[in-house]
């Protein structure tokens, strides 16, 4: 099995800038950078649960490197990024990557908009939506669409015309107050200014807190000592403190409790055969509530783990005299098996040497081969490899050079070479959160477990008896998922619905039009740019696949099938492609990490700088109007001077009643007509004819009406051989272009399929300016870069360094640098250090 991490520049970013990122893909045992994949997909979404983006990236020198470019318009929130192979769709979703990040929208805008909320006894809600300029003065009079979600599958679409107040007022009911997307959107509607905007609908429950309780190895024994966990969480989902008590019999207490870390506590008890227990619990807003504990079972059998120093002390607690025996131990990490042991003793000793770093799943099998009691450990270890990070000053000047070693030391005589990325951000504009999920967390922690771990970097930070503690504490609540030891031990397995993407493919089904064969006919693809030309056969059931191919995204195939006759080949059949299919997204049942908004200060200082962020420099202006060229002389430059181009306009003025395409194009200047052929005067052999860039015979055209026509276009010379694809147009070349909309997409083209799947991602590099050059060095144009450097390549080599260098920016400030990675083992690397841009040579 695989697991993926992203690591991202950063975690904020303003809407027309860009994500960048770079994947790890790694196996589930030892994290060794051995994954078969070779294509990742990493997509974005908001909070509506809407894709922005999709990308898809291909491993290239063993790098999986990529970036996300941010509309400018885009609204501001929280956003989700997710990340897979298509092995990793053989698991379930909650193990794929997922990070929140928030992207803000720094542009003024020339309209605001702000909502508020007024809710009765009844629960019936007003919204009132307010619209005004930029310097405060309400819009009066302007039509608005309105768009209220308020359940999975149904969104209310109205109108409402804002009065002299620049208000709006609508009421809703919502059944639901806890769905996450639940949103009013607004749009001007026929105006001569485009605005739209979203706002999520805040929840309105009342102010409550749930207790999970959790036995360790999964039973309350009746007469044994048993370590209970439990876990407190809000309203919101999130953790929440509580203190209380326990009663025995609704009348004895016999113990006071409270939460230790992020809503966990733990307690003792030995319980009685026949009594009852509760909890009464008070959380930080005073509000009290009574928890049942779990029922008392009088029967079973329990593991129980404890730290001995260097040993694992694992236990068994057991009650009754039916238990299906002998019982075995068995412990696995990951894939791995560490081990099994038939049970002949109560309580076992286990060196921590012998086990691996990260989370150690102990399970009590009985004498039927069913798991009866499971614990779970996490196992921190001394790093066999340290990473560290050199500047070569303390201090740097504007645009000055900066030049980082990286030394990767070996603690034994393994020698290792690594593959790391580095992202170096600006403090005045960019935070970086300690606590947040990084690639250490990540693949020894998050990644392995369901549901939403609070600030999982936090148990790494420090190697001592509480942190240790309250990560015991996370193995006793969070529970385990990944597999299902059962199914393994009885063979209950699913077999493997999607496969290893170690290439690309196409495939389809090819149809005969009347009772012909399937198997043999030929199908061929072609794609213009980059260039590929494959053919294959169908089968019996009329299957077929392209292999191995290699195409960037935004490729367009030509898929066609043939049938021979004594003149010439032509089209026949149907073809269906098998379409790309993605997993779908929800946030509904899952809780992305708290993103916080950006400072006051934060704010102002990326507000300033937006006129220059972005790969190149962004300048705001006040809304203006361009005046296009006139149409004939746009068209000459795209088709020739020689090209005949008719629109949907001149289409209506020259055949006002209506005619099919065949009955144009056979009356059009310099065109005959002759035995099922087109021929243009000056081309030395039959045009070709394309409708939509499909190639298409003249019995087709006489389906298509001129009404659906958007663009007719004749060309010869070597402007038809620029869009010939396969014929050189030495006989010219004919276009047609369908109406956005319009019945061609709902056709099908005997043997002819244009298709244009997801590829992958064209590698781009992370703009660094060349500050070397004098010229560049001393420009006016101000450096206010967020993110100063990014690079996802850094390659350490058998000599154990690598050496990276880059140029400061303008502003005064302190920057940040992250780099991670893995060693060819599999060893994990995190370095956090900072540089000082605060020379007092700066002019």
């Amino acid at each position: 099995m695989e697991k993926l991490y992203l690591h991202l520049d950063k975690a904020t970013y303003s809407s027309g800038s860009t994500v960048w990122f770079k994947g790890y893909l790694v196996t589930v045992t030892g994290h060794a950078p051995l994954a078969w994949s070779r294509f990742i997909y990493v997509e974005l979404f908001d909070k509506s649960e809407k894709l922005i983006a999709r990308k898809k990236i291909k491993q290239q020198d063993g790098t999986f490197a990529g970036n996300i470019k941010l509309e400018s318009g885009l609204q501001e929130g929280e956003y989700t990024i997710r990340a897979y192979t298509t092995w990793m769709l053989n698991d379930d979703s909650d193990f794929f990557f997922q990070k929140a990040i928030q992207i803000v929208n720094l542009q003024p805008s020339d309209i605001i908009s702000q909502i508020d909320y007024e809710t009765d006894k009844d629960g019936e809600t007003t919204a009132i939506v307010s619209f005004s300029d930029q310097y405060g003065k309400a819009i009066d009079g302007e039509a608005i669409i309105c768009k209220v979600k308020l359940d999975e599958n149904e969104t209310e679409t109205f109108k409402r015309k804002t009065g002299p107040d620049g208000k709006i007022k609508f009421d809703f009911v919502r059944e639901s107050t806890d769905l996450k997307n639940q949103f009013v959107e607004v749009a001007f509607d026929k105006s001569s200014k485009e605005y739209t905007n979203k706002f999520f609908i805040p929840s309105y429950a009342k102010e409550d807190f749930d207790l999970q309780f959790f036995p360790e190895g999964g039973l309350f024994l009746a007469g044994k000592e048993t370590n209970i966990a439990f876990k407190a969480i809000a309203q919101d989902g999130y953790s929440t403190e509580v203190s209380g008590y326990i009663l025995q019999n609704g009348t004895d207490t016999i113990s006071f409790v409270k939460s230790e870390h992020r809503g966990m506590g733990a307690f003792n008890i030995k319980p009685l055969i026949d009594a009852d227990y509760a909890f009464f619990a008070t959380n930080s807003k005073g509000q009290i509530k009574r928890f049942s504990l779990p029922p008392v079972v009088s029967q079973g059998a329990a593991l129980s783990l404890r730290r001995l120093g260097s040993f694992l002390q694992l236990e068994i607690r057991g009650r009754g005299e039916d238990l299906p025996k002998p019982f075995y131990i068995l412990a696995h990490s990951g894939e791995s098996l560490l081990f099994t042991q038939l049970v002949d003793k109560l309580q076992y000793n286990i060196p921590s040497e012998n086990l691996p770093e990260g989370i150690i799943h102990f399970v009590l099998v009985d004498g039927n081969m069913n798991p009866v009691s499971s614990r779970l450990a996490f196992l921190k270890k001394e790093q066999s490899v340290a990473v560290s990070v050199q500047s070569d000053k303390a201090n740097y000047g504007k645009r000055e050079a900066v030049t980082l070693a990286i030394d990767l030391q070996s603690k034994d005589t393994l020698m290792r070479t690594g593959n790391f990325s580095l992202s170096v951000t600006d403090d005045l504009i960019v935070e970086t959160d300690s606590l947040a999920d990084d690639i250490y967390s990540n693949l020894l922690l998050t990644s392995d477990l369901k549901g939403h771990v609070e600030d999982p970097a936090f148990y790494f930070m420090k190697d001592d008896y509480k942190t240790d503690y309250y990560l015991d504490l996370l193995m006793l609540t969070q529970g385990w998922q990944r597999f299902n030891v059962g199914d393994v031990i009885n063979n209950r397995l699913k077999k493997p619905k999607s496969f290893l993407e170690v290439g690309q493919t196409l495939s389809g089904t090819y149809e005969t039009a009347l009772l012909g064969k399937r198997e043999g006919v030929p199908i061929t693809a072609l794609a213009v740019d980059p260039l590929i030309s494959v053919s294959t056969t169908a089968d019996e059931a009329g299957n077929f696949l392209f292999n191995e191919l290699d195409f960037p995204d935004s490729t367009v195939f030509t898929i066609q099938s043939q049938k021979y006759t004594k003149i010439r080949q032509e089209p026949s059949g149907f073809i269906e492609l098998d379409k790309d299919s993605f997993p779908p997204f929800s946030n509904q049942n899952r809780l992305s990490a708290r993103v916080s908004p950006l400072s006051a200060s934060l704010l102002q200082n990326a507000q300033e700088r937006i006129f220059f962020e972005g790969e190149g420099r962004m300048v705001l202006l006040d809304e203006f109007v361009v005046k296009g060229t006139d149409k004939r002389t746009k068209d000459m430059v795209e088709y020739g001077i020689s090209s005949t181009v008719l629109d949907e306009e001149a289409l209506a003025k020259k055949y006002p009643i209506g005619q099919t395409a065949d009955f144009i194009v056979k009356t059009l200047p310099g065109v005959s007509y002759s035995n099922d052929q087109i021929f243009i005067r000056g081309g030395s052999a039959p045009a070709e004819i394309y409708v939509d860039g499909m190639i298409a015979e003249m019995s087709f055209l006489s389906t298509i009406s001129s009404s659906e026509i958007d663009k007719l276009v004749v060309m010869n010379g070597a402007n038809a051989a620029l869009y010939s694809q396969g014929g050189g147009g030495m006989g010219g070349v004919i276009l047609i272009n369908i109406k956005e909309g319009g019945s061609f997409g709902a056709r099908k083209l005997a043997g002819v399929v244009k298709y244009m799947p997801l590829g992958y991602q064209k590698p781009s590099e992370f703009y660094v300016p060349k500050y070397e050059v004098d010229s560049i060095r001393i420009s006016t144009d101000p450096d206010v870069r967020s993110t100063v450097y990014w690079n996802p390549n850094v390659k350490i080599d058998e000599s154990g360094t690598a050496t990276v260098k880059f140029y400061a920016a303008d502003p005064k400030t302190n920057y940040t640098y992250v780099l991670e990675g893995l060693t060819n083992r599999g060893d994990i690397c995190r370095y956090v250090g900072k540089l000082r841009r605060r020379s007092e040579l700066d002019n």
